[in-house]
């Protein structure tokens, strides 16, 4: 059965406001004639008085009709956020957990020789890492709702993030070739959980929408009282119109999701919120040689 077709609601509302003016001006005609010059008598006092109140009452009922529209388009882009949010979720958790699970039943089925059986085991890593990912996404942004001060900042140089942050990703940079210069080494005040979140996410982007070269650049220098991060790849590039919409959440290019379908669009926004945090920002530019995309990312740098 075919779908009624809903017409948009601007139409409707437009069309509410102009029956609601026809009808104000058809009263204000219909008591005029009728109690004024019927009886021969001009316009009173009270008759202005009557049609200034019969005109504010409807002006009202208006000004009632507009709040309850804009409140039903929000309720609208709500609805629409939260089965975008359930039918990401749904699917960015579904894929990691059936490949596991198909890991596993091959795992316990069959008797694997030790090279198969390693595979298998990293398959399986790098599945539960992109499980992490999308949790610590989700949380994080938990955070920024309920909590004014989500961060636990701790002092540290650039160069002891940036070890500890390979350390930490090691798996899921271990085909990625990453190249580290770091111009100076300012020391920074930041949360470092929330700042790995930070380099992870844009691994993960580069990583997934890389067409040719697996390759990521990191160059750090300082400017004053703040640090520059500039956090470079080879991928699929973003096109410039589209530079401030990846940082929206839920927002997922085409270009995007035709390299890597699976994918929640939470993993910028989550990037930006948290820089933001830290009193920094970041800026999205077209990548080194004209080639993929580039991060520059600026923080405060602690003064001596």
């Amino acid at each position: 059965m075919e779908k009624l077709k809903r017409w948009p609601t601007i139409i409707i509302f437009v069309t509410m406001q102009v029956a609601w003016i026809f009808i104000v001006v058809i009263g204000v005609v219909w008591y005029i004639r009728n109690n004024a010059t019927a009886v021969g008598r001009p316009v009173g006092t009270w008759d202005i008085v009557i049609m200034i109140e019969g005109s504010v009452l409807l002006l009202l009922i208006l000004a009632g009709i507009y709040v309850l529209f804009i409140l039903y388009q929000r309720q609208l882009t709500l609805m629409r956020t939260q089965m975008h949010f359930i039918s990401s979720i749904t699917h960015a958790f579904k894929t990691p957990l059936a490949t596991m699970q198909l890991y596993l039943e091959t795992i316990e089925k069959r008797e694997l020789p030790e090279e198969t059986m390693d595979r298998l085991l990293k398959g399986m890593m790098a599945e539960n890492q992109r499980l992490k990912s999308l949790v610590d996404n989700f949380l994080a942004s938990a955070r920024f709702s309920y909590s004014r001060r989500p961060y636990v900042f701790a002092r540290t140089s650039l160069s002891e993030f940036m070890n500890d942050f390979l350390e930490r990703n090691e798996n899921l940079l271990k085909d990625v070739d990453v190249r580290v210069n770091i111009r100076e080494d300012p020391v920074l005040i930041i949360d470092k959980g929330a700042m790995n979140l930070v380099f992870s996410n844009l691994a993960e982007n580069a990583i997934h929408y890389s067409t040719d070269i697996l390759r990521v650049d990191l160059e750090a220098w300082r400017e004053g009282a703040w640090a520059y991060i500039r956090f470079s790849d080879y991928g699929a590039g973003i096109p410039k119109e589209r530079y401030r919409d990846i940082f929206k959440m839920f927002q997922r290019l085409p270009e995007a999701m035709a390299l890597w379908g699976s994918g929640t669009g939470m993993g910028l926004y989550v990037v930006k919120m948290i820089i933001k945090a830290h009193g920094g920002s970041i800026r999205v530019s077209p990548g080194l040689k004209d080639q993929g995309t580039s991060f520059l990312i600026r923080l405060p740098v602690v003064r001596p």
